[in-house]
This record gives structure tokens, sequence and C-alpha cells, in this order.
């Protein structure tokens, strides 16, 4: 008889959908099939359903049977991008997804550089095009810039970097509103892009990343708040003060 820790249940289900025992997509036995098969309570099958649904190999739904999938790339990261945002403060979290993201987006720019296809060129045009047409429109613009640098990461064909892009690029930097309403930073960050642009379109890879870095980085100190001037400053004793 299995151990009826929850993990060791886990295990065994995971093993079970693994070797095609339990069909993916199809409901998981019953608890009470759960509870027999494992000589167990329904609070320990349940979490046992719970972790396997944390690892992504259990879709639960309140209305109906919990039932069997499939770790996904989408899935892990989403659960991660979710621990992360309880793990750290936002401010602390923004600042390592911004460090993420310029790790991403230097490296991408540098494949871009070497490897862009003419399908690749073309639709990074399109987004710039998108991003001039919507320079005084900020909504649009966060979506044709977030567009723009979604294409030039697409060029690695890489699915795990490309999903760590759409979930903490997109979605948690790029969505977040900007410290000022004003258009003119829409303005400089079209004409940096242009720049990233030519030097991807003349293979410059080296040009490309420097931009891409310097880019990135005055973009994140321009979603900072601007903090509050002190109105009134403590004085600061000194050693003259008090000798």
């Amino acid at each position: 008889m299995l151990d009826s820790a929850p993990t060791a249940i886990a295990n065994a289900l995971i093993g079970n959908i693994n070797d095609g025992s339990i069909l993916v997509g199809r409901p998981m036995p019953s608890e009470r099939q759960l509870c027999e098969r494992f000589s167990t309570s329904r609070p320990t099958v349940r979490a046992a359903l719970q972790m396997m649904q944390s690892l992504g190999y259990v879709s639960l739904e309140p209305t109906r049977r919990p039932r069997a999938a499939r770790p996904s790339v989408s899935g892990i990261i989403d659960s991660a991008g979710a621990s992360f945002r309880h793990l750290f403060g936002d401010v602390q979290s923004n600042s390592y997804l911004d460090q993420i993201r310029r790790y991403i987006e230097v490296g991408g720019v540098r494949t871009a550089a070497q490897n862009a296809t003419n399908a690749h060129i073309t639709t990074m045009h399109s987004a710039l095009q998108q991003c001039c047409r919507s320079v005084r429109d900020n909504d649009a613009f966060s979506k044709a810039d977030a567009a723009f640098h979604r294409a030039i990461v697409e060029v690695t064909a890489n699915p795990i970097i490309l999903e760590l892009h759409d979930r903490f690029v997109y979605e948690l930097v790029a969505g977040r509103e900007m410290a000022s309403l004003d258009s003119s930073g829409n303005v400089k960050s079209y004409d940096e892009h242009c720049q990233i642009y030519e030097a991807i379109v003349d293979g410059d890879a080296e040009l490309a990343m420097d931009i891409m870095d310097r880019h990135l980085s005055r973009s994140f100190r321009a979603r900072l708040p601007r903090p509050e001037k002190l109105t009134d400053r403590p004085g600061i004793e000194t050693d003259n003060d008090t000798a």
C-alpha cells in the first residue's frame, strides 16, 4: 500500500497521467475512488489534487470533477508571476521584472540583428508605424510599444523566452501606467524605436544592444513616480554641533 501522504498520492496520479492510464482532458477518478485506492481520507485526497493543480497536472473547476492536464509553459509562468507578486512588494517586484526584461530584450535584439528575416522586419516595421500613429494616445502607444518589442523577441523562436516576455513584459511592465501623461515621453520612445529598428536592419548587433539597453533604462525611470518634496527637512547634527 502506498503512503497516504498527499505528495505520494500526487506522484502516483501524475505517473498515471504520464503513462496514459489517466487520459489528459478526462475527469480524474472520484474522491471516493481515490480514497479507496489509497486507503486515505477525502482531505488528504483533496490536498493531493491541489498539489497536482499547482504543478499543472489537474484542472480544478467548481462545477465539475477535476480533469487531468499537462503542465504548460504558460501555466508555469503564470503561477510563478503570481508567486513573485506575493513574495515581493510591488516596487521591488517591478524592479526585478524590469531587470528580467533587460536581459531578455537586450539579448533578443542581438539575435534580431543577426537573424531577422524579411518577415520579421516587416512585423517590426508595422509595429513601428503604429507607434508613430499613436504617440498622442498613451493607451494605444503602450500597446504598439509592446508589439514592437515583442516582434524583436519573436526572432529568438524560443517559446520559453516568448512566454516570459508576454507574461512579465507585456502584462506587468508595458501595461503599467506611466508616471506622467505627457506624450513627449512617447515621442522619445518612438525615436529610440526607430534607432533600434535601423540598427537591426543594418545588422549592427552591438549598436542595437546599446540603444536597447539605454532605451529600457530610461523607460523604467520614466515609469517611477516622482517622490514628494521634503517640506520640513530635519536638522542633521555634526561633530562640531556636539563638541
